[in-house]
């Protein structure tokens, strides 16, 4: 619960204005944080024996509370544009506009009085209450994906089966979101506020640049491309290594090496086409001919494409990329790599181009692939 909302439902419960439903999420709050609830103690005694507040001062804290009201509310929001036929499914804490008769104001300015007295002697300072503060949360669907604009005004594409989450206020000394899956970041300069991804293996930091971040817990590797600009990538069990990547570089990182407590960081050579693994491989991006980006980022251009990947990654990205379920029990298959870039192709004309560079049968039945020699 933010502190905003604590104070609006504990001046509804001394107006009584506050509904059922307000009293319980109160009571559930107090009872799981004690220190609050020795302050609203503390601030019910002294609201029974003070007198009432003037009429001009009740009009003037009654004006203050809309115009911060309405100030709040003016902030920009979340865009959302889909790409793909199904929305991203965006999970938020409900905010709310509460609506009451003017009756309970004098309640309003009085507790936000007696809250800043209490604030002040008595800091809203649990440390959890603190971590828990109001989160958005963005994410996508396999077979969709989605491009939203955060409150700083950075642009992020989520490619599909990804999450971000970032603190709903986002003003703080660092603008930090959490990735879970795929994302292209184009962010907005800022020296003075740094904007750092985290994941489960890597910390990337900026200042104002455009990379991709691609971190799928269920595959090998984790990996940053950066088009422009700089980024400084920190593993999260070696937080005294850093890497800084140029433009065009691409840092992969092995998801098993990187959370082996005794992984090395030191970065090898670009380990392509090779199966000696490495915690750290340090590579360019790819170009295509007659294409206007890096491969790693095409995926935001609508185009699915392979650059020499062995079919039992492909079959990762079909999954997400059209919502189904690849079956591949022979490993000699599995191991074959692939390379292509697919646009507007559905399923069955994806299938069709890889079997003609690869010597494997596939049978597709509903939401389910099986490919076999």
């Amino acid at each position: 619960m933010t502190e905003e909302r604590f104070w609006l439902l504990f001046s509804a419960r001394l107006s009584g204005e506050a509904t059922p439903e307000e009293l319980a999420e109160l009571e559930v709050f107090l009872q799981e944080n004690p220190d609050a609830h020795l302050r609203t103690g503390m601030i019910e005694n002294i609201w029974s024996v003070n007198p009432p507040l003037s009429e001009d001062y009740k009009e003037a804290a009654f004006n203050k509370h809309l115009q911060r009201m309405s100030n709040h509310f003016s902030e920009p929001v979340l865009q959302y544009e889909s790409e793909a036929s199904e929305e991203p499914v965006i999970e938020k804490k409900p905010r709310r506009v509460i609506y009451r008769v003017i009756g309970w104001v004098s309640a309003v300015a009085a507790a936000c009085v007696l809250g800043w007295y209490a604030y002040c002697y008595f800091p809203f300072a649990s440390e959890d209450v603190n971590t828990a503060q109001a989160q958005n949360t963005v994410s996508t669907k396999k077979g969709s994906k989605s491009k939203i604009q955060l409150p700083d005004g950075t642009q992020v594409w989520l490619n599909a089966d990804s999450k971000i989450t970032y603190n709903e206020n986002f003003q703080d000394k660092l603008r930090e979101v959490q990735l879970s899956g795929e994302a292209f970041f184009d962010v907005v300069r800022d020296e003075s506020r740094p904007f750092i991804i985290h994941t489960n293996v890597i910390d990337v930091k900026v200042l104002g640049t455009a990379f991709n971040v691609r971190s799928y817990a269920d595959e090998k590797n984790t990996e940053t491309s950066l088009i422009r600009g700089s980024v400084e990538i920190t593993l999260r069990n070696n937080p005294d290594k850093k890497i800084i990547l140029k433009p065009n570089d691409k840092l992969i990182v092995d998801n098993t090496e990187a959370k082996a407590e005794t992984a090395s960081a030191d970065i090898a050579p670009d380990k392509h086409r090779s199966n000696r693994s490495s915690l750290l491989t340090l590579r360019k991006v790819s170009f295509k001919e007659n294409e206007s980006g890096a491969l790693e980022t095409l995926w935001v251009k609508n185009k699915l494409a392979f650059d020499k990947e062995p079919m039992e990654d492909i079959a990762l990205k079909i999954e997400r990329w059209y919502d189904v379920k690849v079956i591949m029990p022979d490993d000699r298959i599995r191991k074959t790599e692939y390379s292509g870039i697919f646009e507007n192709e559905n399923l069955e004309q994806l299938m069709e181009a890889l079997q003609l560079t690869g010597n494997f049968h596939y049978r597709i039945n509903k939401k389910e692939v099986t490919i076999w020699p």
